[in-house]
């Protein structure tokens, strides 16, 4: 049932960054777009590939989710560092950021 969760909270954050965030990128920097594109989808797909499988598979899959996590983290520090977004677009794409790595360690921590 938590995948489910965690699913909605990252569609969530899909939702956010696509209508908050994406808006205000420069042409310049659509290299570090595309990088926090990938990354986004990346975590839907994670989410859904550890659901399925079970075991060593699983548990590779939710790990790779919880570094996909950090990997925004870092993206969307260099974004506000570059002033593409304000203090506020970061303070919210922390706060969802947060949550869904809070379940995924809570996910990764019930299976073991």
């Amino acid at each position: 049932m938590q995948e489910f969760l965690l699913l909605n909270k990252i569609k969530s954050l899909n939702i956010y960054v696509e209508r908050y965030i994406f808006s205000s990128f420069p042409k310049k920097d659509i290299g570090l777009k595309i990088k926090l594109e990938e990354n986004l989808y990346s975590l839907v797909e994670l989410t859904i590939k550890a659901n399925v499988n079970k075991g060593n598979i699983r548990s590779k899959y939710q790990t790779e989710l919880i570094s996909t996590i950090y990997l925004l983290d870092y993206y969307i520090g260099i974004i506000y560092e570059k002033k593409i977004i304000i203090k506020k677009r970061l303070e919210g794409f922390i706060s969802f950021l947060l949550e869904i790595k809070r379940m995924a360690i809570k996910w990764k921590e019930n299976e073991a």
